[in-house]
């Protein structure tokens, strides 16, 4: 091996610079930092997060720039970090207790693809040299296949990572996701059939000196050191993602023809050896797809890096991004739209050169120790990303997924909505074909019911082949159910079984006979402890409830005289008073949240979140209104809707609810006026949860505030009554007799009258929190007893603190 130049490395500062206009962000790019994450906060706010020398910081001073040093030394922050943190030097140790601060160095990667091959000869091939790196190391590269020593005729998938010597965690998920394939072969279905059907290639260090040198001179982790270690004269060291011939000599900016900057993209395209053998490689293979790992800010990128915009194929695209992202949620998009402009990277080079799929995930987040996490974080990150590492195997070729079982009355039923004793159900299902290949062969669906009472009358449909990326259903031609005389069952249970290619794709459903209906909900007459959100920033229009009254422009109504309730008077509306002019209280200079309380829907199958929306937005680059939920009470949000046309009028809206649905449920509604200067007004009213829940089971809608009101929702059947029960403590008992199990506490035990259930199987109930302060931070337990006949049942125990 040649022997390693010294040199000593300035210390790095973790900076961010907030950045609040377009020509800011430019002027900041071309100013050469070490970039390495560019979040968009409320646009046009972009928070760019850099790593700085003492010289960057004296050039931000200069500029004028908003920033801050957010951690002083760097490499000595993630030395003191891994100080307690000792692991011996093993041939094969778990994610986390790698020999570099918890990471693997380059030694104990070699030795798990040593013992991938050693383990798994059928198949892994053991590790094979693509060639040298510019001090002479081996870029090494397995195969993972069913036959893995024949070429087979299958869809190629390309993984490489560490392009970038300081992103560890790029080859700790890649690692992770070899021994998953390797080690769930013969349990696991998705497993087997990735390896059945797929050749997929692994280089897991590009970069082997940049790796190693990190490794020597901080042995702990913390090393910054980004590119190989050529020998420029004066400096060291290429970026060699951007040394790919696409995009290198772009106008745009996004390298460096200066051999000190982090980003220099050499002297000529594919002008290290690093990449010359790597693209060698690619020349011998017909890859579908190509991964290229990087760290970090938790996004998925794909082309262009280059320049602004997207490739032909982007409609291919997204639906590859919908997929890999769908467990992740993490954002998905052009690397030069949702980070920043890079030129001549493996990911545009992929899709021009080759035509392949080209994506970059950047994996992890700044909170989580940005390139260097502890071993905790190590272990989250590389697990977090898994799926998505399977998609892209799965995307190469075809792939069938289920997206949609609905079941409903069949022939000769009443039309009622339930299913019932002497009718039919119809099974109507939806497949895609998420990948990038038609099907082979046809693809097929056989159902099997196990519910007791329940035949099957038409088993098996047949789609047909299934084109890439499009979807099939059998709407006109509907599996077929017969249930017996005398069911009962509150749901139908059945797997449901579709075969291509040879692959079968399973799952189990329990549906529900009956249609979903109305859960909880409110006309937002009554307090119930909608709130909004303290961060909020808009300086005028934030969400309150209120009246509305009417504002117009240009003839145009932009805020209604009236909300959406027949008879109503109140609604959430941002800014209810019309003032002096149109845009006097509208949303302005920020953002606006309205937000529910907790509600418990663990009980709840195949919800949906309805409510009527009045949405309008003069500019011509608009803001978004968003509605997000939250499955821990507001910690984690996801976004299920976002609209940026204006309305102008109440539109009733209906978002899908995904599972899993927990007991600690909030939805949130935003409005924004950040992107342009315009009149941006949003009201919310008739807000409800649709979906299915057993009878006995209860809901509840309410903040918990003295002075408010509760509501609650039960569940029955028509000619029954309830019985509520109501407890300061739990307990989880059978009681003979009954069904389900008591779940509210005898201690301060409560029993509330009973009520009868009329034609509808549900009843409300409002009641206020009193005001007396002794109530405050206990909390209430509910319960309901349905009486049916002789039939006894008791159904959930949803809560509520008083605050």
């Amino acid at each position: 091996m040649p022997a390693r130049a010294q040199q000593v490395e300035p210390n790095h500062h973790f900076v961010t610079i907030r950045v609040t206009d377009a020509a800011s962000l430019d002027r900041i790019l071309a100013m050469d930092f070490d970039l390495a994450s560019c979040q968009k906060l409320e646009l046009p706010v972009h928070l760019l997060e850099v790593f700085a020398t003492d010289a960057d910081i004296e050039k931000m001073r200069i500029a004028g720039l908003d920033y801050r040093i957010e951690i002083r030394d760097y490499e000595k922050h993630i030395a003191k970090q891994n100080a307690g943190f000792t692991s011996p030097f093993a041939l094969t140790p778990p994610v986390g207790q790698g020999a570099m601060g918890g990471h693997y160095t380059l030694a104990q990667i070699e030795a798990h693809l040593d013992k991938f091959a050693k383990d798994h000869p059928t198949l892994c091939t053991a590790k094979v040299s693509l060639g040298k790196s510019v001090e002479g190391r081996d870029i090494w590269m397995v195969k993972i296949s069913d036959n893995v020593q024949v070429d087979e005729n299958e869809p190629e998938v390309l993984y490489d990572a560490v392009h970038h010597a300081r992103e560890p965690l790029s080859v700790t998920t890649t690692l992770v996701y070899m021994d998953w394939l390797l080690s769930n072969y013969a349990t696991d279905p998705t497993a087997k059939r990735i390896v059945d059907t797929r050749e997929l290639f692994f280089v897991p260090v590009v970069n082997p000196d940049g790796y190693e040198y990190n490794r020597s001179t901080n042995p702990n982790g913390g090393g910054m050191w980004r590119k190989n270690r050529r020998n420029n004269g004066s400096s060291y060291g290429v970026d060699l993602n951007r040394n790919w011939t696409t995009g290198w000599s772009a106008p745009n900016g996004g390298n460096s023809t200066n051999p000190t900057s982090e980003t220099y993209r050499g002297p000529a395209p594919m002008s290290e050896p690093e990449i010359q053998a790597l693209d060698a490689f690619l020349k011998t293979r017909k890859f579908v797809l190509g991964c290229s790992a990087h760290t970090y800010t938790d996004i998925l990128l794909r082309p262009w890096g280059y320049q602004s915009g997207d490739p032909t194929n982007v409609a291919d695209y997204r639906v590859i991004d919908a997929a890999a992202t769908k467990v992740n949620q993490i954002n998905a998009g052009a690397a030069a739209d949702v980070l920043y402009i890079a030129a001549g990277t493996a990911l545009d080079h992929y899709h021009v050169a080759y035509g392949m799929f080209g994506y970059s995930p950047e994996l992890g987040r700044s909170n989580e120790g940005q390139f260097w996490p502890n071993p905790t974080n190590q272990v989250a990150i590389s697990n977090r990303h898994q799926d998505m590492f399977k998609t892209f195997s799965l995307a190469a070729g075809s792939s069938i997924d289920i997206v949609k079982v609905q079941m409903a009355e069949g022939p000769g039923s009443n039309a009622n909505g339930i299913i019932e004793a002497g009718e039919s159900a119809a099974i109507r299902v939806t497949i895609e074909n998420g990948g990038a290949l038609a099907t082979l062969t046809n693809v097929t669906a056989t159902i099997s019911p196990s519910t007791s009472g329940v035949t099957v009358t038409r088993g098996m449909h047949d789609f047909g082949t299934v084109a890439k990326f499009t979807k099939a259903d059998n709407t006109t031609s509907p599996l077929l159910l017969a249930v017996a005389t005398g069911f009962s069952a509150p749901s139908i249970k059945f797997d449901l079984d579709i075969q291509y290619e040879g692959n079968s794709v399973k799952e189990t459903f329990d549906i529900p006979v009956q249609q979903p209906f109305e859960i909880i909900g409110t006309d937002f007459e009554t307090n119930l402890g909608f709130a909004t959100d303290p961060a909020d920033t808009a300086t005028t229009g934030r969400f309150e409830r209120a009246a509305p009254q009417g504002t117009t422009l240009n003839n145009v109504q932009i805020q209604p005289n009236q909300d959406a309730t027949p008879n109503g008077t109140l609604c959430w509306v941002t800014g209810a008073s019309s003032g002096t002019s149109v845009g006097a209280n509208d949303v302005d200079g920020g953002f606006t949240t309205l937000v529910t309380p907790t509600i418990d829907l663990s009980h709840v199958r195949d919800a949906k979140l309805e409510f009527q929306l009045w949405y309008a937005e003069t500019g011509s680059n608009p803001d978004p209104f968003t509605v997000a939920m939250s499955r821990d009470g507001g910690t984690n949000w996801t976004t299920l809707f976002t609209r940026t046309n204006t309305g102008a009028n109440w539109t009733a809206t209906s978002l899908d609810i995904p599972a899993p649905l927990t007991a600690t449920m909030r939805f949130r509604f935003r409005a924004q006026d950040t992107i342009q200067a315009s009149v941006v007004e949003a009201l919310v009213d008739d807000l409800r949860i649709v979906g299915v829940t057993n009878p006995a089971n209860m809901s509840l809608l309410g903040g918990g505030q003295r002075g408010s009101m509760l509501r609650l929702a039960f569940h029955g059947v028509s000619g029954a009554a309830g019985l509520p029960l109501l407890s300061t403590t739990t307990q989880d008992i059978a009681v003979p007799g009954i069904g389900g199990r008591l779940l509210v506490g005898f201690t301060g035990l409560v029993i509330l009258p009973p009520f009868a259930y009329g034609t509808e199987n549900r009843v409300v109930l409002d009641g206020p929190i009193p005001q007396d302060a002794s109530l405050v931070g206990i909390r209430f337990y509910w319960q309901q007893l349905l009486v049916n006949g002789s039939s006894l049942q008791l159904g959930n125990s949803p809560s509520i603190r008083v605050q």
